[in-house]
């Protein structure tokens, strides 16, 4: 049986989608979303942005806006 966290995985929300090989870890996007939806994976190999909190997400887009590398789109 397949969980919820996998269908849902960490790389989209409703509303957004993130692509890991694009993302460059600056993490601005943290600070800009209020409804901590994202998180990071902080490895030294192994550095991105995340959804954790994924149906928290209200469209805003103000994390997309704000990635400079263009890993976060809207779905």
């Amino acid at each position: 049986m397949e969980s919820q966290s996998l269908k849902n995985d960490s790389t989209h929300t409703t509303y957004i989608k993130l692509d890991t090989k694009i993302c460059n870890a600056c993490w601005k996007c943290l600070s800009e979303c209020k409804n901590n939806v994202i998180s990071r994976i902080n490895l030294p190999w192994h550095k991105h942005a995340r959804f954790t909190n994924y149906n928290d997400c209200t469209g805003c887009l103000k994390c997309m806006k704000i990635c400079e590398p263009g890993a976060l789109m809207k779905v």
